[in-house]
């Protein structure tokens, strides 16, 4: 970054009275010595303008200053050539390949740090083989150290919009299915923990004479036949934010089937290693399978979080005299036999869960609202309580928006129905 000029700025003094310091010690400290400063990139490309960082004001207690961030990107405005160059770049499909396959990305990660993407299918392989023959893994694009490695949200939607505006470049469904099914990439996984990474986590005694960096527990000793080597990928729990191997042959599954995030739980379970100070390790209750989840009241997200048609569910589950678990535990075998429509299920891979998928609780309680509103629309209306027996359906049934903010239209209206009015969802 540089000092740009300063707009409007009068000097109260020579004196420096604040100092910026960048992260990146290649760029030099910045002295502020007038009342008003704009802070610019350092990159200059003609006939294009600086990049505005922000500005910064100081207040009149001189004890005080005001950053306002900028982020104005003012890029070669005046010439229409550029702005065409500009547009034919974020639509040109060239900008949106696999250097492995060299087609347009499916399902596309990043590493890091270099930020080069990547089908998922594609660079998992590379993973592999980089695992069988050295150390770390290098990106196959600029040759350097790839530290981390997860799924780019934001890019997928690139990746669809290009696809949508150009169906040439979509591949057979033939080929997407053999690239899925190499996709072991599913939450961001730890490649290599670098040598001049900060490190949060204390040293394990063992480490100190090694000079190893230990991850997780099976870094330091053998749990279960297995210990970790320095070609070990380690995933991160997002409960705990401790380590552990990513291992595809693990006894049970480390990754919650409805959303895709990494759980530790389960796995030190089965390994029998305990946490300590140095190792975070999860309560096995993070992730497990759905018939071992139990619940003793309604989920906060069932019907929409509507609590009205909560209220009305659990007077009804009471009135049966059943336990809110057995409600539960009947819908997931109707659903496990295949009797429900998952259309409106809100997880990954809704249609290869049973009741022996392992998923966390965030998932379990979307799953069980789902299914609360199926027994709510097969209960006949003579089983409501009756003041819910009178009341008409909402034209926009759980779709509706104004449930969430009208205290009177959510109690007064049935939510629990499908839209008659506008666009029909399933």
């Amino acid at each position: 970054m540089e000092k740009g000029e300063a707009s409007g700025s009068s000097s109260s003094s020579d004196d420096v009275w604040a100092k910026l310091v960048p992260l990146n010690s290649s760029y030099p400290d910045i002295e502020l010595r007038l009342n008003e400063e704009t802070i610019c990139s350092d990159i200059k490309t003609p006939p294009c303008e600086k990049q505005v960082w922000c500005q910064i004001t100081r207040e009149k207690d001189h004890n005080s200053a005001l950053m306002k961030n900028k982020w104005v990107l003012e890029v070669c405005v005046q010439s229409n050539a550029c702005k065409r160059n500009l547009q034919e770049t974020a639509e040109d499909p060239e900008h949106a390949k696999c250097p492995i396959c060299l087609n347009v990305w499916h399902d596309v990660v990043t590493a890091a740090p270099c930020l080069h993407n990547f089908c998922n299918g594609c660079f998992s392989e590379w993973l592999k083989r980089s695992q069988e023959r050295r150390a770390s893994v290098i990106c196959p694009q600029c040759r350097s150290v790839v530290q981390f490695v997860g799924r780019n949200h934001f890019l997928h939607g690139i990746e669809e919009d290009i696809l949508q505006s150009d169906s040439s470049l979509r591949r057979s469904d033939e080929e997407l299915v053999l690239l899925d099914s190499c996709s072991t990439i599913k939450s961001p996984l730890v490649v290599s923990r670098g040598k001049n990474m900060s490190h949060k986590r204390a040293r394990a005694q063992s480490a100190e004479g090694s000079g190893r960096d230990l991850s997780c527990p099976q870094c330091d000793r053998e749990y279960g036949g297995f210990q970790c080597n320095e070609r070990t990928v380690h995933l991160q729990c997002q409960a705990c934010s401790g380590m552990m191997p990513s291992r595809s042959n693990a006894p049970v599954p480390q990754h919650c089937l409805g959303c895709d995030r990494a759980f530790c739980g389960a796995y030190w379970h089965a390994m029998g290693a305990a946490g300590s100070d140095v190792y975070p390790v999860c309560n096995q209750e993070t992730l497990k399978p759905i018939a071992a989840h139990s619940l003793t009241r309604l989920p906060f997200l069932a019907h929409e979080k509507n609590r009205h048609e909560q209220d009305i569910t659990d007077k009804c589950i009471r009135q049966m005299g059943r336990p809110l678990q057995d409600v539960i535990s009947e819908w997931i075998r109707k659903m496990s036999n295949r009797e429900v429509d998952r259309t409106r299920l809100l997880l990954n891979h809704s249609e290869t869960i049973t009741s022996q998928t392992y998923v966390c609780r965030d998932c379990y309680d979307k799953l069980v609202s789902f299914l609360l509103y199926w027994f709510r629309i097969t209960l006949p209306k003579h089983c409501l309580p009756q003041e819910a027996q009178q009341r008409e359906d909402c034209w926009y049934g759980y779709a509706c928006r104004t449930q969430h903010h009208n205290e009177e239209h959510a109690r007064k209206r049935n939510h629990v129905c499908r839209p008659s009015r506008g666009a029909r969802t399933p």
